[in-house]
């Protein structure tokens, strides 16, 4: 029974890492403001949650209280509308892959934060994943630095400012997830960081020149895909799976977009950059290995 269900798990997260993996493509299409795509993907995600949240009311599931809970997935919802807004900007400078490898260093920065912050002590397979990773990214970094263009590395740079921010996100979700359950914190989630964008996009003036149908229909599409199954496959996996099986497929987002990066983009990264990318992924699983205990999502 349990090999069925460690199966399926698989077959579930595969699935979610597949589609979490095309989300850049629909951002590469749209190719608008980076903080209107992030209003858009998570006010569609919140109507779509919006229907299960109220239909499905887990008999354990206490009352939102301002002080306890609230405070926390609005907070969470606002830093993650940041990693949104951040992730969809740093797509229109650089590469989908190379966005989605630096964004998923998350991992990464919770542990340094951890340690520097909440003095928690941190094994040496994770100063060891550390180092790999912050190598791993110098390569890449460097390469555009000195060989691309100067929009390349204000991607990337952006792009670390999106793992960063990502690495927040994960530590209030950590608090705010012993308040209430994972359905209900997602879609207050994407119901405060729609709020707090659609107020940022405003203050930016970015509605006088709405987007198209088209790129509308691709943000919602993302939204679904992306956003909403995505995370309920990966959700319900990481609750059936040993913590390292859970490690190595999370692992394999950013492999699926630059995979999808090079057919459908056609942006092909040169050998150096490859090898950046593979030592950056050997680092990030090595950090993700040392913190068996508490696996995190993939990111946007």
């Amino acid at each position: 029974m349990k090999n069925t269900e460690s199966k399926k798990a698989m077959i579930f997260i595969g699935l979610g890492v597949l589609l979490l993996g095309t989300g850049p493509m629909f951002v590469k299409y749209v190719h608008a403001n980076g903080v209107l795509v992030g209003f858009y993907r998570l006010f569609f995600a919140a109507i779509m949650l919006s229907i299960p949240v109220l239909i499905i009311k887990p008999k354990e599931e206490k009352p939102l209280q301002a002080g306890g809970g609230l405070k926390w997935a609005v907070l969470g919802g606002l830093v993650f509308a940041t990693n949104i807004s951040l992730w969809c900007s740093a797509l229109n400078f650089t590469t989908a892959s190379a966005v989605t490898l630096l964004d998923n260093t998350a991992p990464v920065w919770v542990g340094l934060i951890g340690w520097l912050f909440l003095k928690e002590r941190q094994p040496w397979q994770y100063w060891l994943g550390l180092l790999v990773t912050i190598s791993g990214a110098g390569i890449m970094i460097g390469w555009d630095i000195l060989y691309s263009s100067g929009q390349q590395s204000t991607g990337n740079l952006i792009g670390i400012a999106s793992g960063l921010s990502y690495a927040l996100y994960i530590l209030i979700t950590q608090k705010a997830r012993r308040y209430m359950s994972s359905l209900r914190y997602s879609w207050l989630v994407t119901l405060s960081g729609s709020a707090g964008l659609v107020i940022a996009a405003g203050i930016m003036g970015l509605f006088p020149e709405p987007l198209p149908f088209n790129s509308l229909f691709m943000i919602f599409l993302m939204a679904l895909t992306s956003q909403v199954i995505a995370w309920v496959l990966v959700n319900h996996a990481l609750g059936k799976l040993p913590a390292a099986a859970a490690s190595v497929a999370l692992v394999g987002q950013p492999v699926v977009t630059t995979l999808l990066g090079i057919v459908i983009l056609k942006e092909i990264p040169s050998p150096l950059q490859l090898v950046g990318a593979l030592v950056c992924l050997i680092g990030i699983f090595t950090v993700q290995k040392s913190q068996d205990n508490s696996v995190t999502s993939p990111t946007a």
